[in-house]
C-alpha cells in the first residue's frame, strides 16, 4: 500500500500512454457496465457517508467501549465486504473491458477516497479515545476493546487498499484518458494524499492498541 501510493500516478499514465500506442486495435467487448458501476460507486458513497456518521456519534466510556467499537467493527466489516464486491467486479473485468470514463464516475471515485480518509481520521480519534480511559476500564473490556480495535484499523486499511486498487483498474479500461487527463490526473492526487491520512491513522491505533496490550497484558 505504502509503495503504491508513491507511484500510482506514474505507472497510470503510463499504462495510458501504452493504450494510446494501441488505440488501432479492435476492442474487446465490454463486460463491464459503465452506468452500473457508476451506480454502485454512488452506493458505496451513500453507505461509506452513513458508515462516518456513525462513528462520529460515538462517543467512549469504560463501560460502552467494548459493545461500540464491536458494534462499529461490524458495521465496518459489512461495509468493507460491499466494497469487495465492487471491487471483484471490476477486476473480473480487466482485459475483457473498455469504456469512457465519464466525470460521473470520477466524482464517486475521489468521494470514497475522502471517506477512507475520514474513517481513518474517526479511527485515531477512538483509538486515542480508548488510551484515556483504559486505566479506568475493566480488563476484560479493554480486551475485548483492543481486539475491536484491531480489526477495525484492518477494515480501513482493507478498504482504502481496495478502493484504490479499485480506480486503478477502472481508469486502466478507460478508452478516453487523454481527452480526460486533467480530471484523472485530480482523481490521483485526491487518492494519494488521502491514502497517506489513512495510513498514518491505521499505524498510530495499532501502535497504540499494541501499547495498551502490553502495558495491561491484555
Amino acid at each position: 500500500m505504502y509503495t503504491r501510493a508513491r507511484n500510482r500516478i506514474s505507472i497510470l499514465f503510463l499504462a495510458a500512454t501504452l493504450l494510446a500506442g494501441i488505440a488501432a486495435l479492435p476492442a474487446h467487448s465490454a463486460t463491464l457496465d459503465p452506468i452500473k458501476l457508476t451506480q454502485d460507486l454512488n452506493t458505496l458513497v451513500l453507505q461509506g457517508d452513513d458508515l462516518v456518521a456513525a462513528m462520529n456519534k460515538i462517543t467512549l466510556t469504560p463501560l460502552t467501549m467494548s459493545t461500540l467499537l464491536a458494534s462499529l467493527e461490524s458495521s465496518s466489516a459489512t461495509y468493507l465486504a460491499n466494497v469487495g464486491a465492487v471491487y471483484k467486479t471490476v477486476a473480473a473485468a480487466v482485459g475483457t473491458s473498455t469504456f469512457s470514463v465519464t466525470n460521473e464516475m470520477l466524482v464517486p471515485l475521489q468521494a470514497l477516497a475522502t471517506i477512507t480518509a475520514s474513517l481513518g481520521t474517526g479511527l485515531q480519534t477512538l483509538s486515542q479515545g480508548t488510551v484515556l480511559l483504559a486505566a479506568t476500564t475493566s480488563f476484560t473490556t479493554l480486551q475485548s476493546s483492543m481486539a475491536a480495535m484491531l480489526r477495525l484499523s484492518d477494515d480501513i486499511g482493507m478498504m482504502a487498499d481496495r478502493i484504490l486498487e479499485m480506480a486503478d483498474k477502472i481508469l486502466i479500461m478507460a478508452d478516453n484518458i487523454g481527452l480526460m487527463a486533467d480530471r484523472i490526473l485530480a482523481t490521483q492526487i485526491i487518492q494519494s494524499d488521502n491514502l497517506q491520512v489513512v495510513v498514518d491513522a491505521v499505524l498510530q491505533s495499532q501502535q497504540n492498541a499494541i501499547m495498551l496490550i502490553a502495558m495491561f497484558k491484555l
